[in-house]
């Protein structure tokens, strides 16, 4: 027998590992300029207004619109931008630059995965918005639509061609800065900023919530005037009831409308949906130490899960949780495990209802009142 002469030690692990969510929300953009081709990251907007200035942009450029739009809702995040040649060959230019940017994370000059995608004003246009559809799934990210419709009819029957929880479809083009902006790159903007805290500070849990009924910064107007009417039915009404948001003046430029297209009414919910997808990713990063080490350590795995959730519950994010293991004698066997995870968000209010009640029921004490002076 050999002796390890000495004193020796070691170290070792039996703790629950931190689950973190990302809950920066970088911005993935395909958008034509002149004959450029490049594809890279910017910081933020003003890193993009910056580029596109020192190369010949004028303030009328869609892809100058497109960064000053973001730039306007005050967020600082990455840009992932593939500028593509305009031309009369600019959407396939488009469609081959949604390839490109499905590699973003993995380019070793990007390095960084889009959480919302947008195309600028071509996204109104069923290819390239199906595209963006695919796109966005693979990333399990959001893609945002510009629809464009000349009126209401034209807009419902756009959005008929999908039933995608990765898309948010948004009605028609903004005023700001008296310039006609992308709404997609507004709203953007708008859901990076709020993911981040927004006025509110610092909050970790901003991607989980619905973005609907926010100020919409440098808005001043629309392209069409959108009818919209509390409690009643109107224009904006119609159109969310498909899966189409808009911004609307209801005491400042507001957004309305969180909602994707998909068929399942649970997946409607956006915000449920994006964070789903984060929580998902945040605890496979979490775990992936796990893989291939001895199935003892799935104890440690559970309470991974078992901790985070109960911080989501805690904070009022989730609204409880179940972790069991579903496995079977041949799957302990084989090593394939599966954790199932029960949780439900905290739900946003969609549908706020007053009833408001004429009575006589005081009366009696009015005459009583008036007799006794």
């Amino acid at each position: 027998m050999n002796l390890n002469f000495g004193i020796n030690g070691g170290i070792s692990v039996q703790a629950a590992r931190p689950v973190i969510v990302d809950a920066t929300t970088p911005i993935g953009i395909v958008v034509p300029f002149k004959n450029d081709t490049t594809f890279r990251v910017f910081n933020n907007a003003d890193a993009m207004k910056g580029y596109l200035e020192e190369n010949g942009a004028t303030d009328d450029d869609l892809a100058y619109k497109t960064a000053n739009a973001i730039a306007l809702q005050n967020v600082n995040t990455k840009i992932v931008v593939k500028f593509v040649p305009d031309g009369d060959a600019v959407k396939d230019n488009v469609l081959s630059g949604l390839d490109t940017l499905k590699t973003a994370p993995f380019d070793e000059n990007i390095l960084t995965r889009p959480n919302l995608v947008i195309c600028p004003e071509y996204s109104y246009d069923v290819d390239v918005a199906a595209k963006m559809d695919s796109i966005a799934a693979k990333l399990r990210a959001t893609a945002i639509v510009d629809v464009n419709a000349a009126n209401e009819a034209e807009t419902l029957n756009f959005a008929q061609n999908f039933g995608s929880r990765y898309l948010l479809l948004y009605r028609g083009r903004s005023k700001a800065e008296g310039r006609l902006y992308p709404t997609s790159a507004l709203i953007a903007g708008l859901i990076a900023y709020w993911d981040a805290g927004g006025d509110n500070g610092f909050d970790e849990f901003g991607y989980a919530r619905s973005h609907s009924n926010r100020i919409v910064k440098g808005v001043s107007g629309s392209e069409r005037v959108i009818e919209y009417f509390d409690g009643q039915d109107c224009e904006a009404r119609r159109m969310r009831q498909h899966g189409i948001g808009a911004i609307v003046q209801d005491v400042g430029w507001r957004s309305y409308g969180f909602e994707t297209t998909d068929i399942d009414p649970i997946w409607q919910s956006l915000e449920r949906v994006r964070a789903f997808y984060r929580w998902l990713e945040a605890i496979i990063e979490a775990n992936k130490w796990a893989r291939d080490r001895s199935a003892d350590q799935l104890i440690w795995v559970k309470k991974t899960c078992s901790e985070f959730f109960r911080k989501l519950t805690g904070a009022k994010i989730a609204l409880g949780y179940e972790i069991y293991l579903d496995a079977n004698r041949s799957d302990v066997t084989a090593g394939k495990f599966t954790f199932v995870l029960k949780t439900a968000n905290m739900p946003a209010i969609r549908e706020l209802n007053f009833d408001l009640v004429f009575s006589d029921d005081w009366n009696d004490a009015f005459i009583e009142w008036v007799n006794s002076i």
